[in-house]
């Protein structure tokens, strides 16, 4: 069953194409909150939340004594992904639309087994998939999300419809997540990863490994790749009191 996008993401999205339709002209201001709220049917948070993503994709300016005033008629490339808590991780995948490439059983290599929790010569199943901003929009990463034959019942399952896939596979499984790890590095794009991300081989790549683990092992473990220079992770983290 298809999982409705959230009521400010709808909104963003008419705004998005009417900006990129010239709906809404370069140097033109927008429709006051008021008027917006009125037309959608919505509280002035999920407006100003709507507002808030057109400022982060470059497309609106908030000026004072104007408004908010279109500036450009395509998003930025660049993403910023806010990290705060473990709720966060699936936040991105709430937020962002996933496009499935390909299922596929592989075999693990040793390089990749100390990655992913998993045993050398083993065979588990690979999706590999985009995530753009929106439907048909650029694409933020590429994705290779390694699931153990374990839980092979589920990955047939596993598509745009299915977000976020750990909290999916954990749930259907019955196998409660009890760790989560990140690791973010830079690396060189093989011609797979270049080629998906539009980039010529060798263009340096961010790279965010995460691996959900159950009691059993590893639920799943994603690769995303994104362009470097293009990507920005932002993280805050609080001490508790």
């Amino acid at each position: 069953m298809a999982i409705e996008e959230p009521r400010y993401r709808q909104i963003l999205n008419v705004l998005s194409h009417r900006v990129e339709t010239g709906q809404y002209p370069l140097e033109e201001r927008l429709p006051t909150e008021s008027d917006l709220c009125g037309e959608f049917g919505a509280s002035r948070f999920t407006v100003r939340e709507a507002l808030r993503r057109l400022v982060d994709d470059g497309m609106v300016q908030r000026r004072k004594g104007a408004g908010s005033i279109v500036v450009a008629t395509k998003p930025a490339t660049r993403y910023v992904h806010s990290l705060s808590s473990l709720a966060d991780l699936s936040q991105f995948a709430l937020n962002t639309h996933y496009d499935l490439v390909k299922r596929e059983r592989v075999r693990i290599d040793a390089d990749r087994a100390g990655a992913i929790r998993a045993k050398p010569g083993s065979t588990w199943w690979r999706v590999r998939g985009l995530r753009r901003g929106r439907p048909g929009g650029s694409v933020l990463c590429y994705v290779h999300s390694y699931i153990p034959l374990r839980l092979s019942r589920f990955v047939g399952q596993l598509d745009a419809d299915i977000v976020p896939f750990h909290a999916y596979l954990s749930r259907r499984a019955d196998e409660a997540i009890v760790e989560v790890e990140q690791e973010l590095y830079g690396e060189p794009m093989n011609k797979d990863v270049a080629a998906h991300l539009r980039q010529k081989t060798g263009t340096i790549s961010l790279c965010a490994l995460r691996r959900y683990t159950g009691r059993k092992g590893t639920i799943i473990a994603s690769y995303n790749w994104h362009v470097a220079q293009d990507f920005h992770y932002r993280m805050k983290l609080s001490r508790n009191s």
